[in-house]
This record gives structure tokens, C-alpha cells and sequence, in this order.
């Protein structure tokens, strides 16, 4: 299967080294991406950073007609699931069920509905490390512009949209620095590595289900 070229945009203070060094690691010799590290977009507020980052990465991506790109944190890791040609097929078979957000991975969800093999639905989601955006949802999210920025990225978005969905098994997960700048509770050890696997685990259930009562 031929792969695709995504534009892929990566938030990163330049205080980040760390993380910049991780993250750049992480998409080294997988040419079917073209990243872009960004510098968020000021606020006092962490929050309402990344909400302004990614408006101006939906900005940016409305303007070139492009169908979808890539929003990935500089936390996100490659699982050992990835490969360019599975996520290809993930990008083309979401597309096709009109998705609005496809999801790499999560750390936590809401009512997760299994629609096919590799893929579940998803009512609501934590975890922007790694998400596909397609052009079908560009103008709902600018359109939320007019009444301001003050918006907590990932709960916002599943307020946004009932077209969400999450690829299984996960393909990214975060990776743990020891510090954060969303909430003290991440900076606990294996605090964010057991949400993962909580949330995966999940899954795996559901679809054991899901494999065993299938026609």
C-alpha cells in the first residue's frame, strides 16, 4: 500500500529540550510524515495554549485545502503497533465512516464502541498526543473562535463532535518526563504510563467480546 505525506505539527517550548529531542526521535526515518515543531501560541495558562496552538494549526491547514494533518504533543512515543502502511489504512477506513478526530491512543474515554477490527468510537477522550484532524471538522472548531479561547483542548473537542474515534490497539501513548504542564497529578511516576494501559486494557476486553461474538 503506498503511504501518505501528512503534515504533522508538534507544540514545543524552547525550554523543552528534552521533550524536542524525544519527539523528534520518535518521527526520524518515517517518511510519510512532515513535522513541523511550533511555538505555542502565549496564554499564562497552559491550557488555553495548546487550544490556541491547535486553532492556528487548523488555521494554517484550512488554508492549503489540505483533508486532514496531524496534531501530535511532544509527549507522544510510537507504540509497537505503528506501522506507516496500518495507519494509512486507519486514516483512509475513518475517513470513509466521516470521522472528525481519529485518535492514536487515549488515557481515557467515554461509552467506546467497537466498529470494526482496528477501530473504536468514542463518546469523549483525554489525550491529544496524537491526533488526526480531518478538513470536515476545520470550520465547526474555527467557528468557536468568536466566543474566545478559554477551552481545555481535548474535552472541548468531544464536545464538539460525536465523530471520534480511536485506533486499536494504540499506536501512541505518552511518555513520562517527570514533570507537566497540565496537571501536578501527571507528574506522579507511572502515573500516565498506568492510565494507558488502564484504558487499553479496556479495550482489549471489549474487543475479545467483540472477536468472539462476531458474524
Amino acid at each position: 500500500m503506498n503511504t501518505i505525506c501528512i503534515n504533522v505539527y508538534i507544540p514545543n517550548l524552547q525550554q523543552r529540550s528534552d521533550r524536542r529531542e524525544s519527539i523528534l526521535k520518535e518521527f526520524s526515518g518515517k517518511d510519510c510524515f512532515k513535522t513541523s515543531i511550533v511555538t505555542p501560541v502565549f496564554s499564562k495558562k497552559g491550557y488555553i495554549s495548546l487550544w490556541k496552538t491547535f486553532v492556528r494549526a487548523v488555521e494554517t491547514e484550512k488554508a492549503n485545502g489540505s483533508d486532514y494533518f496531524i496534531f501530535s504533543e511532544d509527549d507522544h512515543m510510537f507504540t509497537e503497533n505503528y506501522s506507516s502502511d496500518a495507519l494509512c489504512r486507519h486514516i483512509q477506513e475513518a475517513d470513509r465512516m466521516h470521522a472528525d478526530l481519529l485518535l492514536g491512543g487515549v488515557s481515557w474515554m467515554r461509552t467506546p464502541f467497537q466498529v470494526n477490527d482496528n477501530m473504536f468510537w468514542l463518546d469523549a477522550f483525554n489525550g491529544m498526543q496524537f491526533t488526526i484532524v480531518y478538513s470536515r471538522f476545520y470550520d465547526k472548531i474555527l467557528d468557536t473562535i468568536k466566543d474566545g479561547y478559554n477551552h481545555v483542548t481535548d474535552i472541548f473537542l468531544s464536545s464538539l463532535t460525536d465523530a471520534i474515534f480511536v485506533i486499536y490497539p494504540f499506536i501512541s501513548i505518552q511518555k513520562e518526563f517527570g514533570y507537566s504542564d497540565a496537571t501536578p497529578n501527571n507528574n506522579k511516576a507511572g502515573y500516565v504510563k498506568d492510565l494507558f494501559s488502564y484504558t487499553s486494557e479496556r479495550l482489549r476486553i471489549l474487543n475479545k467480546v467483540w472477536t468472539y461474538y462476531k458474524l
